[in-house]
């Protein structure tokens, strides 16, 4: 991985209703025209370390993805296949643009050279991604797979990629998911030896969530407070169209599983907050009883500034640890960049499926 993310468009290339092996070709002849128009042709690499396919449902979509993907670029240099499906046209055809991207090593000076393909399969062609996605696969990588929206995890479409697949993304905040859909996720990860890890963008947007909770517990006269637990409330963005409780149950499900327990009285409760994304944990609380002596945590963003959230204990009388802390969700360029890190499973997030799912199937008979 390189640290620089200053990255720069080299050469493109368009086509409408091409071959395959035009792709191919194209892309071999825009890097044979990089190395030339360059000052020293030694100084030019071309490198990737993963093959990252992303499937969207619009071109408008795959345009936005493609802004985001070249700007990682240089933090995580890839083979970018980016795909917009839209079977329903009558013809089939692939439009293909390819955007070029070029970065300097700041270990070596050299400037490091990867590529991204906007593939647009229309028509019938969009029921075979498998065939168009493999010819373009760098050999010896591995590959991610970015599914953008609900994975239709029984379509032969996620079916096929999902075979070659080594790392799959999703973002359970974009398609409301139901309990079965994390348990499905969860199943994937556990059936699937060749998919080495599930990533949920949903969760990386809480992972400051997670920690600032966390810090109320470092403190050792705190901790006991813990093993008991009477109540939980998180509150959550509603948005214009009941936005899903998906990321507050996810919260939810982090804390029960890492105390190894079942969940009690949770409530997830749907605020109006236009200031912030449709879905978003605004607030959390959590009410314990240790020792007849009851006492209550509490994490609340600012109405001034979103970015922070106001922290403070309450046990008796007495209030502890009074604090701002950052809170901000990552945003898509770098809660992507987080889930380019390496193919390891992360076994917090599997663990908290089974009970987020569960929330939601409570929420779903309410």
């Amino acid at each position: 991985m390189y640290a620089s993310e200053n990255t720069t468009q080299g050469l493109t290339w368009e086509g409408k209703s091409v071959q395959l092996g035009d792709i191919e070709r194209e892309l071999n002849r825009l890097w044979e025209q990089t190395t030339a128009t360059a000052q020293d042709k030694s100084a030019r690499v071309r490198s990737s370390v993963l093959n990252l396919v992303v499937h969207t449902l619009s071109d408008a979509d795959a345009e936005k993805i493609s802004e985001t993907v070249g700007r990682l670029s240089g933090r995580h240099p890839s083979r970018a296949i980016i795909l917009s499906a839209e079977p329903h046209h009558e013809q089939p055809s692939l439009d293909t643009a390819i955007n070029s991207y070029c970065f300097e090593d700041p270990g070596s000076g050299a400037q490091v050279c990867c590529e991204q393909v906007l593939v647009g399969a229309n028509g019938e062609s969009a029921n075979h991604l498998r065939s168009i996605v493999t010819p373009l696969l760098l050999p010896d990588l591995p590959m991610y797979l970015w599914w953008m929206g609900h994975p239709d995890y029984d379509a032969e479409t996620f079916t096929d990629l999902i075979r070659f697949t080594d790392k799959l993304i999703i973002d359970s905040n974009s398609f409301a998911p139901s309990g079965e859909a994390f348990r499905r996720a969860l199943q994937l990860q556990r059936e699937r030896n060749r998919v080495c890890a599930v990533q949920d963008i949903n969760w990386i947007r809480l992972l400051r969530w997670f920690e600032s909770i966390a810090q109320f517990f470092d403190d050792p006269a705190l901790r006991p407070h813990l093993a008991g637990i009477q109540r939980m409330r998180i509150e959550y963005a509603a948005g214009q169209n009941n936005a899903s409780p998906a990321q507050a149950a996810l919260l939810a499900g982090w804390l029960y599983s890492r105390l190894g327990e079942e969940p009690g009285d949770v409530e997830l409760a749907a605020l109006a907050t236009p200031s912030v994304p449709p879905g978003t944990v605004i607030s959390f609380e959590l009410g314990t009883l240790h020792e007849d002596k009851p006492a209550s945590f509490h994490l609340r963003l600012k109405d001034d500034d979103a970015s922070h959230a106001h922290a403070y204990a309450q046990v008796g009388d007495q209030r502890h640890l009074e604090r701002s802390s950052l809170i901000a969700p990552r945003t898509e360029h770098e809660a992507l960049d987080h889930a380019l890190e390496g193919c390891n499973r992360d076994v917090p997030y599997e663990e908290s499926l089974p009970i987020a799912a569960q929330l939601l199937e409570r929420e779903a008979v309410k």
